[in-house]
């Protein structure tokens, strides 16, 4: 037995105690909860479970070092109405100005992008925000929604790792290789002690209160990287939860639960 490795686990779920403090002093009612996950899987379907919120971890838990290859290789950057004016505040720029500076008809039609523009760009080259001086982005916090997502939770991942049953590697992405790195160290150790894998397996499979407030708040994460911060708060407000649980707060379990979903991926089973 790893104790050091038992003691890191239990640090690293200990965590979760403190997002109790997020809930309404009645706690959520179960109406409630289920009401707004009926609405969740209405925009993010069950049928992309565990790979939404398997991909919402590997988010919060990378940290994009602004390499400038998503600016390049995406060439449909979607810009939505409320991008185009943060991205104009943030420049300094009056919507409309920005709009017909740098953006152009979606290549789709109205019904299935409602108003949505496509930043322009030329097919391999940079985006026009991407400075090689900063290093990377110029206005990396005001960034599309799309962007932002990029590359875990960008919908054409996500298709891809419904259809092939697997987590997508991004190997040209230095962000992906450190965590990759960091995920792969911490499971050669866990290999080493079958007993403490086998109960953080089960840990996640269990109906503990926390482990389900822990799941559903990362699924909320998720939805507010994939659909943006309005929606989130939307369904935050719905549930009476007190805010939306900033990153750090969730990525010591978020962590463990990566490791457990890429190490039941390796053995071809799941979580279910």
């Amino acid at each position: 037995m790893d104790e050091g490795l038992r003691n890191d686990i239990a640090g690293r779920l200990g965590t979760l105690h403190r997002l109790k403090d997020l809930l309404p002093p009645e706690g959520i009612s179960p109406l409630v909860k289920a009401r707004v996950e009926e609405e969740m899987n209405d925009l993010i379907s069950k049928g992309y479970e565990p790979f939404f919120s398997g991909n919402a971890a590997l988010y919060i838990l990378s940290a994009c070092q602004r390499c400038g290859r998503c600016c390049k290789d995406v060439n449909a950057i979607a810009a939505s109405i409320e991008d185009c004016r943060r991205v104009a505040k943030h420049l300094g720029m009056s919507q409309k100005g920005f709009m017909m500076e740098y953006t152009r008809p979606h290549i789709l039609d109205g019904h299935q992008i409602g108003t949505a523009r496509i930043i322009k760009k030329e097919d391999a080259k940079y985006c026009p925000f991407f400075d090689q001086n900063l290093p990377g982005c110029r206005v990396h916090s005001a960034k599309p929604q799309v962007c932002s997502a990029a590359y875990y939770l960008s919908k054409m991942n996500l298709l891809l790792c419904r259809e092939n049953h697997w987590f997508s590697t991004f190997p040209g992405c230095p962000s992906d290789i450190e965590l990759r790195s960091r995920i792969k160290r911490f499971s050669d150790r866990l290999k080493e002690d079958a007993s403490a894998l086998d109960d953080l397996k089960r840990t996640f499979q269990s109906a503990d209160p926390e482990i389900q407030l822990f799941q559903l708040l990362l699924q909320l994460k998720g939805m507010e990287i994939y659909f943006g911060k309005d929606k989130a708060a939307s369904l935050i407000r719905k549930l009476g939860l007190k805010r939306m649980p900033v990153g750090d707060e969730l990525k010591s379990a978020a962590f463990l639960y990566a490791v457990i979903l890429l190490e039941l991926e390796i053995a071809g089973t799941s979580l279910d």
